[in-house]
C-alpha cells in the first residue's frame, strides 16, 4: 500500500511541477496535497488503532469466558478414577 502511496503522490508532484502555472501556486498545490495526504495518513492510522482496540477487547472477553468455563468445569466435573 505504501508503494501506491508514493507512486501516487509522485506522479501529481511531477504532473503539478511540469503544468503551466506559476510558481507559487504550484507550491501551495503541493503543500496542499501533501496536508491533505497527512490528514488521510492519520485518518486511517486512527481507523486501525479502533480496529486493534476493538479486537483487543474481543479477545479479552473471549479469554476471559474461556476461564470461566474452565473454571466451572473444575468444579462440577467429578474426578475420574484411574
Amino acid at each position: 500500500m505504501n508503494k501506491i502511496i508514493i507512486a501516487f503522490t509522485s506522479g501529481i508532484i511531477l504532473g503539478l511541477l511540469y503544468a503551466p502555472a506559476k510558481g507559487s501556486n504550484t507550491r501551495r498545490k503541493i503543500a496542499n496535497l501533501g496536508n491533505d495526504l497527512k490528514d488521510r495518513w492519520n485518518d486511517v492510522t486512527d481507523s486501525v488503532a479502533n480496529r486493534i482496540d476493538s479486537i483487543r477487547e474481543g479477545v479479552d472477553d473471549l479469554a476471559d469466558r474461556a476461564v470461566e468455563k474452565v473454571e466451572s468445569a473444575q468444579f462440577t466435573t467429578p474426578p475420574r478414577p484411574f
